[in-house]
């Protein structure tokens, strides 16, 4: 197996911004399946019961509601940008090339469903997870100590012999 690349996150939380290193940045999005099955009519009077499941899947790319991503190793830093008061987040995806584009949450796969996607990352051997949106209870608040930056660092490329 790979050995994962390092990451440089910016995470904002009530001390004020920090920078870390981090291993294994994932986007992390949900499947959302729904499922009828037949059960007496004394538990329910239609006879059926609807679950929702949601299979959860990650990439390490930032995927989108069209089917369509950007893999990380096309993208130089991922911004996350939260607005005072707001219930969800915009990203920011620059590439390699300097070419960039903002991307509401609704816009990215499931951004608008009852899972919302969000961003994964082991931060000294304990993962974390970041969010995109909040639940829609009125009672929730952003986590203490948000993603604001991703910088993906590459290594530097190999030196070549000398003879």
């Amino acid at each position: 197996m790979a050995k994962p690349k390092p990451v440089r996150l910016t995470l904002s939380g009530p001390g004020g911004e920090r920078t870390v290193e981090a291993t294994d940045l994932r986007f992390v999005y949900f499947h959302t399946r729904y499922r009828r099955t037949h059960v007496p009519v004394e538990e329910s009077p239609t006879r059926e019961r609807l679950e929702i499941l949601s299979d959860r899947d990650d990439c390490r790319c930032v995927r989108f509601a069209d089917y369509s991503r950007v893999k990380f190793r096309q993208i130089r830093e991922i911004e996350i940008v939260t607005h005072p008061g707001g219930r969800s987040a915009t990203v920011r995806v620059t590439r390699l090339d300097g070419g960039g584009n903002e991307y509401p949450v609704d816009r990215l796969w499931g951004g608008g469903e009852l899972f919302p996607p969000h961003f994964s990352a082991t931060i000294d051997g304990v993962e974390r997870e970041f969010p995109l949106r909040l639940a829609d209870d009125a009672d929730t608040t952003w986590p203490d100590e948000m993603l604001l930056r991703a910088l993906l660092v590459r290594p530097p490329p190999p030196r070549g012999r000398r003879r």
